[in-house]
């Protein structure tokens, strides 16, 4: 039996024998026999160039918490905003040989969510399904897949059911809006129709802009025809790939557009049997310390369709920001994680929250702001029974996507 002490990872994986000393490198175990695994932070435990080859031994030196996978970069639509900037990029499908590199390299199990996106993911059924299997037989807790909803079919219906899949659609507004933003709305409406039909609950998430934002409300009492609609979520739009600053929707405007929502969704529910919840009133409640978001904490990560790792899919692209790859992690800089901005909490009243999403304030100062505004917004409307829910535990959270990552 051996009893050893064990550090934060930062840069390095060390292997060291039982029963030895090393005074420089301020660690020391005890032990008869075999070999043990000791991870070190140079930055707590400085230690001179080591004459131990760097092994894993098996074990990850991480335990990321939420994954995204991009399963393709194609997707039949192409919408104004596009972060990825979609159907204009290389076409390239995910070698499903990456993402269990990934997995194994990255420690995805018991407790774990997976986020499978693009692109459009329900372009590569197989891929997702492979994706899907994997994630389940390594015990991940949460499986969820964000679609454009154009190509929910019996097929889909049939994996979701099989591997008991969470799932989100992207919807920007009323089908007018939602055809100038992303097209094809009429199609989308009948993917949720398939999806109600068949009993799966599903969430929605909508990216706001300057031309989506007034019809906020509007969307809700489309949402509300749908019995297994259960959530709404606001994603601010991100000034990257098709996106621009100019597509960003005034303060002012979000501001009124979220208590209308809010008023709306309100109605709503008291006409409903299973409620539908808008995410961002949960969110106000979760603050405390930093790190809620995942990738800000170090304990998140994204996979690009190629094999590239990044803290979040936001920030997929941008070569600063890359983690190396599924195949050859870079650990210290996934631990790392994202800035924590606080730079516009001096003066804000809202307890709790621990500041800005970090990636919307590394691609944009101006969006960073919007989504200050829209969490004092949520956290001055107290939520109702029923009105809210926490990211980490949704009314069904089998079946809902929560997450706008």
């Amino acid at each position: 039996m051996t009893a050893f002490r064990s550090f934060d990872v930062k840069d390095r994986h060390l292997s060291y024998r039982p029963g030895e000393r090393k005074k420089a490198g301020k660690w020391e175990a005890e032990g008869r026999t075999g070999r043990s695994v000791f991870t070190l932070s140079p930055s707590l435990f400085p230690l001179p160039a080591s004459p131990f080859p760097l092994r894993s031994h098996g074990h990850p030196p991480i335990a990321i918490g939420f994954l995204v996978v991009w399963a393709t970069t194609r997707c039949q639509l192409r919408c104004r905003y596009c972060y990825m900037s979609a159907g204009d990029t290389p076409e390239i499908d995910l070698d499903v040989r990456a993402f269990a590199a990934a997995a194994r390299h990255l420690g995805l199990g018991p407790g774990a969510e997976v986020q499978i996106a693009g692109g459009e993911p329900l372009l590569v059924p197989d891929v997702v399904e492979d994706i899907a299997a994997r994630a389940r037989s390594l015990g991940v807790t949460r499986v969820a897949v964000q679609t454009n909803g154009i190509g929910i079919d019996e097929r889909f219906v049939a994996l979701v059911k099989r591997h008991r899949l969470a799932v989100g659609v992207s919807l920007d507004g009323p089908p007018a809006v939602n055809d100038r933003a992303r097209g094809r709305s009429a199609e989308v409406l009948r993917g949720l129709a398939r999806l109600e039909a068949a009993g799966i609950p599903f969430g929605v998430t909508a990216v706001v802009s300057r031309d989506t934002v007034a019809t906020l409300p509007d969307l809700a009492l489309l949402l509300a025809g749908f019995a297994q609609a259960r959530s709404l979520g606001l994603d601010i739009l991100r000034p990257a790939g098709r996106a621009r600053e100019t597509d960003l929707a005034a303060p002012a405007e979000l501001r009124q557009a979220f208590a209308a929502l809010v008023e709306r969704l309100e109605w709503v529910n008291r006409h409903r049997r299973a409620p539908l919840r808008l995410r961002e009133l949960a969110a106000a409640e979760c603050g405390g310390t930093p790190g809620r978001c995942p990738g800000e904490s170090g304990r998140g990560a994204a996979l690009t369709a190629d094999g590239a790792l990044y803290p979040c899919a936001s920030l997929a692209g941008l070569p600063e920001f890359q983690c190396g790859t599924a195949r050859a992690p870079d650990y210290a800089r996934l631990r790392r994680g994202l800035p924590f901005d606080a730079s516009a909490c001096g003066g804000c009243a809202v307890a709790g929250c621990h500041g800005r999403c970090p990636s919307l304030a590394l691609l944009s100062k101006r969006a960073g702001r919007l989504d200050c505004l829209l969490r004092q917004a949520a956290s001055r409307r107290p939520a109702a029974d029923g009105d809210a829910i926490t990211p980490s535990e949704p009314e069904d959270p089998e079946h809902v996507a929560e997450r706008p990552f």
